[in-house]
């Protein structure tokens, strides 16, 4: 089976985007899936380094639209569009894939549905927010996300979700993400419980807005620091929302007990969450949270013990009291009563972190995902081969 996988423009450079992406391309071929990476049109940077690793893998690059100027001014999408379209068609000439693969952003659909319908190509569609929020991806883009042959999305969620916003492709399959670092299952580069005692570190990492529960962690934090003076939060995170933040921790009074990284790549704050006591992630319900943050996952791998929203995304993935603790969502005091009872039952700590990491290497590492897409991309041809098409 040889499938063309149509990718962002920052799948070469050193982002999370590209390693994740990487690490997905590995598992397939490991499983005897022939891929070919075609990148779409990429944003004019002098500067920007080239991660790729040519030396394992050719990609196929997407150069930019040969257009007035005026015309890419007053529609860029479209001319990126009509040139990723144009050049995908060269490339399954040349290439005869069995499958074109989608992935994030699924703004790409809209170059890769005509190309698919063209070639008489099953098409797969990598679903994300912009989707599911039917925001971002415009009409052409949801057009031919509803017309896919498989849309895969991350979560029962999302596919709910998706469903709401009025696409409805025969097949949604459900590929849950997998973590960025392999799951941990020794605790010997965890911290010990007796670090613990003088000075408990709290930790999160993601976004800094107001969907991800940032403020209820510092109200519950101030709530806790009347009888534990000494506990610390580090706080991985930046971009548009520090300035708010930091605002907020003055006025909390948690100046010296709070600490912001600042902007890191996954497994930094990877790291960063594996030296602490608890790893805290207090989203609140709503449209923002139809997926779990891949820094849950990637703790989780690290052996941290979790304490988790019960949003449906994360009963999905945490049993509460064996894996990890769940909260009620937007609770303050539920927040502070569950760290409150991990800060006094220190033992519990240890298991908590190992069933979270068994979790993982069980279910979400990248062998586990590149299984599901090839059983994803078994069916669909099934399908076509049987007259079953969708689209």
């Amino acid at each position: 089976m040889r499938v063309l996988h149509v990718l962002d423009a920052a799948c070469a450079r050193p982002t999370d985007y590209a390693r994740r992406t990487q690490a997905l391309l590995t598992a397939l071929r490991a499983q005897g899936i022939q891929t070919v990476h075609l990148s779409a049109v990429a944003a004019c940077d002098a500067d920007s380094q080239d991660a790729w690793p040519h030396h394992v893998w050719h990609l196929y690059r997407t150069p930019a639209p040969r257009t007035p100027g005026w015309l890419l001014r007053a529609c860029p999408d479209l001319a990126a569009g009509a040139a990723l379209a144009l050049r995908l068609r060269r490339i399954v000439l040349l290439t005869r894939p069995d499958l074109i693969h989608v992935h994030a952003p699924s703004v790409h659909a809209s170059a890769a549905w005509p190309v698919a319908r063209l070639g008489r190509l099953p098409l797969v569609v990598e679903a994300d927010r912009r989707a599911a929020a039917g925001s971002g991806i415009g009409p052409l883009g949801r057009f031919a996300g509803a017309r896919a042959d498989a849309l895969a999305a991350p979560s029962i969620e999302m596919r709910a979700a998706l469903r709401a916003s009025g696409i409805h492709p025969r097949r949604i399959a459900i590929l849950p993400p997998a973590a960025d670092v392999m799951a941990a299952l020794d605790r010997g580069a965890r911290p010990s419980d007796m670090d613990m005692l003088d000075a408990p570190l709290l930790a999160y990492a993601g976004d800094l807005d107001a969907p991800a529960g940032i403020g209820l962690l510092l109200a519950a934090l101030h709530d806790l620091r009347h009888k534990r003076r000494t506990l610390r939060l580090l706080v991985a995170g930046g971009g548009t929302g520090m300035e708010v933040l930091e605002a907020r921790i003055a006025a909390a009074g948690l100046n010296g007990y709070v600490r912001v990284t600042g902007l890191l790549a996954g497994r930094r704050a990877a790291d960063v969450m594996a030296r602490a006591d608890i790893a805290v992630f207090p989203a609140l319900a709503g449209r923002g949270t139809l997926t779990p943050s891949r820094h849950l996952l990637n703790a989780m791998a690290q052996g941290c013990a979790v304490v988790a929203s019960d949003i449906p995304c994360h009963r999905d993935l945490l049993v509460h009291g064996h894996s990890g603790m769940l909260f009620a969502a937007g609770s303050r005091r539920a927040l502070a009563d569950a760290l409150a009872q991990l800060l006094d039952e220190r033992y519990r700590l240890r298991p908590l972190g190992l069933a979270a990491a068994r979790c993982i290497a069980a279910t979400h590492s990248w062998a586990s995902a590149a299984a599901r897409y090839r059983r994803l991309y078994e069916s669909v041809l099934a399908d076509v081969r049987d007259g079953r098409r969708g689209c």
